[in-house]
Parts: structure tokens; sequence; C-alpha cells
């Protein structure tokens, strides 16, 4: 177990399901605990049935709120900003390495025709 699965809680997300049984069906609200919607989506549907989930929505009491487009857009333009710096990152590390890996072979065959 990691110490994020402990101190981080998972998001909760309240659902309206239609619960089915031999003789009725009946509309239930009911509350999970998942990852993301889509896995809180996945467990209600082999808990309820195929079909059975009717809406979902992620808990308020969570800290989140629903966006309007805009401001969608400039979370989408602020998420690719941050998935840009860190390529950028990675590609400076592995540029780092490789130089590195360079500078490793030239003292190495340096060192081979010096002693042979």
């Amino acid at each position: 177990m990691k110490i994020n699965e402990i101190t981080n809680s998972l998001p909760l997300f309240y659902a309206t399901v239609r619960a089915k049984t031999a003789s009725s069906a009946w509309v239930l609200k009911t509350a999970i605990h998942a990852e993301g919607i889509a896995q809180a989506r996945q467990l209600l549907t082999a808990i309820y049935g195929e079909g059975s989930v009717m809406s979902l929505t992620l808990s308020e009491s969570f800290g989140t709120k629903t966006l309007d487009s805009g401001q969608l857009r400039l979370k989408s333009i602020q998420d690719q900003q941050a998935k840009i710096a860190q390529n950028e990152k990675r590609e400076r590390a592995r540029q780092k390495v490789a130089k590195a890996q360079q500078a490793m072979q030239r003292a190495n065959a340096s060192m081979m025709s010096a002693s042979g």
C-alpha cells in the first residue's frame, strides 16, 4: 500500500441507479468511492447490472466544481502546458544522460588507446 492511498482519500461519486428485482425495478440514489468517474461507473455497473446507471456526479464536498465550456478550455490548455513542460524536462534529462554516456565512451576509448 502506498502512502498516498492512505493520506488521499478517493473521490466520492453520487449516482442514481435502477435496481431490478424479479417483480419490480426501483430507482435508488447511492454513493461510491472510486479513483475516477469511469471506474465509478464500472463498479456501479458490476453491482447493479448493465444499463442501470442513470446519472453519476462527483461530490461537491470533495472540492470540485462544475466548469463551463470556457473554463474547460482554459483547464485543457493549462494541462497541455504542464505536459509540455514535463516532456521538456524529460528530454533535457535524456540529452544530459546521452552526453554523459558519450563522454564515458570517449574516456574509455582514450584509456584503451593509451594502454594499447
